[in-house]
């Protein structure tokens, strides 16, 4: 059995500290980590006081321990990356939420500047897409009294919301 001892334990970390670090190496490419599973692993040796190895044993004890702790180091980098892209993409969605949510409001108060007749028109035509002659008969008025309103509508908007439109260009050019 291995006793635990400072003296067999020193000589056992002097002996295959190295050589577990170029396993670990092997597996992991990360020289940080690398020191840091193989110290944790003699760590681990030292605080286990009740581990009954032999020196012949040893080394296969190490080994094994070493690759399933830089499996787990893989499994958290890739956890960690994971969580890291699924952070950035909701942030990326509340960053185009908070921008929709703003256009909406500009499109909101620039609608609620239209005279109402003016913006039934222009609403029946933009959001329920219905053609000039339906808008007519909707609204009780004559197609070319829609066809005014919607132009004077477009115009008002255009005026409305031209620093929108300046930075929709530069963001879709």
């Amino acid at each position: 059995m291995l006793d635990t001892d400072e003296k067999t334990f020193e000589k056992l970390f002097r002996e295959h500290y190295s050589l577990l670090c170029n396993y670990a190496n092997s597996i992991v490419c990360n020289e940080q980590a690398v020191e840091d599973i193989v110290q944790n692993f003699f760590i681990a040796v030292w605080e286990k006081k009740h581990l009954s190895i032999t020196e012949d044993t040893f080394l296969p004890y190490a080994y094994r321990a070493i690759k399933n702790s830089c499996i787990n180091y893989y499994k958290s980098e890739i956890a960690k990356e994971n969580f890291f892209t699924v952070l950035a993409e909701e942030w990326q969605l509340q960053l185009q939420e908070e921008e929709e949510f703003r256009y909406k409001q500009e499109v909101h108060a620039a609608l609620q500047k239209l005279p109402e007749k003016c913006r039934k028109v222009f609403l029946l035509k933009c959001v329920t897409g219905l053609r000039y002659k339906e808008i007519a008969e909707i609204s009780g008025i004559s197609v070319n009294t829609v066809k005014y309103h919607l132009g004077e509508a477009f115009r008002v908007m255009r005026e409305e919301l031209k620093d929108l439109m300046i930075l929709l260009i530069l963001i879709f050019s």
